[in-house]
């Protein structure tokens, strides 16, 4: 049965950790909203929160739409038809989901947003994510480490350069794709402007090096002709800011097409996102220079804990409430902090800890 969010009157309530919540509540339906089962990073995080969902006795219905947003929006009424009690939304257009969204806050089913803020409706109730201003400080930060003009501590050594790069961002329909190009960019613009860092192709609008769907191919045929149009004869790219590890691996794919990769031609610098299989063994082999690590597992954990506490009536912890304003509404959320993974940490941080397994790399 659909229950109703009393949250306001139970505002000093307080939530358990997810490991002393017990099942003694009657199962809820929860449905759980992925953009695409195409990407290793969302079907890590929607089986995450499946099963730690499925511990505390809920039952769960994961979906993934393929990237397709008419899809999530049919998925996302399907499920409230079925009785859902709970929603999580992991979107693919954060501002696309309006009206199932103000079907569910008709029929009282709360709403967590999960990792991608959905925006412009005030029918979401929590968001929780990483710090994605901060996942762009530290790709951009990493970069400029790379290329030797910060230390390891971030400070200036005085390299003067010029260093070419070519910047790439994520999808223009994704709410954090333009906080991660955004963070990136306050830590290189100062390096662009004195002239340490140059953009080869002289593409820095957002809008004009964004990258529809997350489409790796899409990176790997721009990456492709940039080579083609502004490196060759003598001149080389020295790093590429990637946002992800998907658009990383095909940008290095290209790379290495053209001869990097050698004694003769090394590799750029490239950057990432999502600790991937494919990354840490790129950054094992020194091809890649970091990723971002986004414990699946814990923002899981976070997840649950609020989807828990509303399904008892409860009103969720959060530990941020005045950034995250999505046009309709400043949205609760619980932030966490996301890890840099470079070659001297990614054995400790994703095959030590367990998060990727180490026969698989």
């Amino acid at each position: 049965m659909r229950r109703t969010y009393l949250g306001a009157a139970l505002a000093a309530a307080l939530v358990l950790p997810l490991a002393a919540c017990t099942a003694d509540a009657p199962t809820s339906r929860v449905g759980v909203f992925m953009p695409t089962d195409a990407e290793e990073a969302w079907v890590v995080r929607g089986n995450a929160l499946k099963t730690q969902l499925e511990l505390l006795d809920h039952e769960v219905e994961l979906y993934f739409a393929q990237d397709d947003v008419a899809t999530q929006v049919s998925q996302l009424d399907a499920e409230l038809a079925a009785g859902a009690d709970l929603l999580i939304v992991g979107s693919i257009d954060g501002s696309a989901l309006g009206a199932p969204l103000a079907t569910a806050a008709a029929d009282g089913v709360p709403v967590i947003a999960y990792d991608r803020l959905i925006t412009g409706t005030a029918d979401i109730d929590y968001y929780a994510t990483f710090d994605n201003q901060k996942v762009g400080l530290q790709q951009g930060t990493s970069l400029l480490q790379g290329l030797g003009v910060l230390d390891e501590l971030g400070q200036p050594t005085g390299v003067a350069g010029p260093f070419s790069i070519e910047v790439f961002a994520g999808s223009p329909d994704d709410n954090n794709a333009s906080l991660f190009f955004e963070g990136a960019m306050s830590v290189l613009e100062p390096y662009l402007s004195d002239g340490t860092l140059v953009v080869g192709s002289g593409e820095t609008a957002f809008e004009t090096v964004a990258t529809p769907g997350w489409d790796g191919e899409t990176a790997g045929a721009r990456m492709e002709e940039l080579l083609s149009k502004h490196y060759g004869a003598g001149t080389r790219v020295d790093a590429v800011l990637s946002p992800n590890d998907t658009l990383a691996e095909n940008i290095l794919a290209k790379a290495e097409a053209a001869g990097y990769g050698t004694d003769a031609q090394p590799w750029p610098v490239v950057t990432g996102q999502d600790a991937q299989l494919g990354a840490a063994r790129l950054i094992r082999d020194g091809a890649q220079t970091s990723t971002i690590f986004k414990d699946s597992a814990l923002l899981a954990e976070v997840v649950v804990t609020m989807g828990d506490a509303l399904l008892k009536g409860h009103e969720p912890e959060t530990n941020d409430v005045v950034t995250y304003d999505n046009g309709a509404k400043v949205v609760a959320t619980y932030v966490l902090p996301p890890v840099l993974v470079t070659q001297d940490n990614y054995e400790a941080l994703l095959l030590d800890s367990g998060f990727l397994d180490k026969a698989e790399l």
